[in-house]
């Protein structure tokens, strides 16, 4: 059983909100420094290609034209390395604007692709979600339905006034994405913490001290549901390293938060004992082998996203995230990319 005084250990800045009530600033979004780091590579390409090119012009006019048997050497060279027939991912391609494959135990990144690229993330926002109302809330709360939670965009079939365990509820929002659901647990959460602080930006507040407290310097949360806020502004942002991070977190610290969503359907039960059939918005459950967590996310200005955790051994996770991809490639990508890491792991020596 959790708690209470793990929140004030947790989350110490909310303990400072039940003193001074909600800050004005804590609606603003922290700005990723972007422009210092773009100024800092600029001006390291500048020195790159500065030295590049003195030295090219140099050497074309001290030296003469090398013989032709180097130059094929060095091209057949530059083709070796760039298709090392003994590495799986050498030739992989994929559909998402990023991806990112990470070996947990090897403490080793297997393949990626645009990986601290910036995007919006969809639904994949309510791994985040789960995490904080799991640690905020005890075990045995009860979280309500809402009429403000129902009105959330989105129907996954919950009603006013139902209620449900925390787990159930945790439950529904990871395996059927479910965006009501996500903001009563968001509501629950925030009104657990004692302060006239409105619930839904207390809650997203708690989202991002979460995500600094984890590294995920490259993640912001604008929403619980990670719903677009308009057409130019999502509702989170995030890497694909950053969702491999977060996924880890999970798996390893709490993997009953994610336990169902490896299953393709299943009922979930509220406290009146009626139940929910739950589909899972992950289409690839059952084509991944040891798969041990997943979640989906799609928006207008997300794309296809999609992250997995799975066993390409005995102990041995892999976490697959990809970002940016579409409806269907997103699960094409995670596939191939799933598939190739199993083929090198099998191929490392024991």
């Amino acid at each position: 059983m959790k708690k209470s005084t793990e929140i004030v250990t947790e989350y110490p800045e909310i303990e400072e909100l039940q003193k001074n009530e909600l800050d004005e600033s804590f609606s603003e979004p922290a700005h990723i420094p972007v422009m210092r780091q773009l100024a800092v590579a600029v001006g390291l390409l500048i020195i790159v290609f500065t030295t590049t090119y003195i030295g090219t012009i140099v050497a074309m006019v001290d030296q003469k034209e090398p013989p032709e048997d180097l130059i094929v050497s060095a091209r057949l060279t530059e083709i070796t390395e760039t298709e090392d027939a003994s590495n799986p991912f050498a030739t992989a391609e994929i559909t998402g604007q990023s991806g990112f494959v990470w070996d947990v135990q090897a403490r080793k990144v297997l393949f990626s692709k645009n990986a601290d690229e910036i995007l919006p993330l969809a639904s994949v926002t309510k791994l985040m979600t789960a995490l904080v109302a799991y640690e905020l809330l005890e075990d045995s709360t009860k979280v309500d339905i809402s009429i403000d939670a129902i009105r959330t965009d989105g129907d996954s079939g919950l009603l006013d006034g139902e209620s449900f365990s925390l787990k159930n509820l945790t439950d529904i929002v990871l395996v059927a994405s479910s965006n009501d659901g996500a903001e009563a647990l968001g509501i629950a959460a925030a009104e657990s913490v004692k302060t006239h602080a409105p619930p839904k930006e207390l809650f997203v507040h708690a989202m991002n001290l979460r995500a600094a407290e984890l590294g995920l310097t490259n993640t912001r949360f604008n929403n619980a549901t990670g719903l677009d806020i308009s057409q130019n502004k999502a509702g989170a942002y995030s890497t694909a390293r950053d969702v491999a991070i977060l996924m880890e977190y999970i798996i390893s610290n709490y993997p009953e938060v994610t336990a169902l969503t490896k299953v393709d359907s299943t009922y979930v039960y509220n406290e009146s004992g009626a139940y929910h059939e739950v589909d899972n918005t992950n289409q690839i459950v059952n084509k991944i082998d040891g798969l041990l967590a997943s979640k989906t996310g799609y928006t207008e200005l997300a794309g296809g996203n999609l992250v997995v955790a799975f066993n390409a051994g005995l102990n041995r996770p892999i976490i697959v995230s990809v970002l940016g991809s579409t409806f269907n490639k997103r699960f094409e990508d995670v596939l191939l990319l799933s598939t190739m890491a199993r083929k090198y792991i099998a191929a490392q020596p024991e």
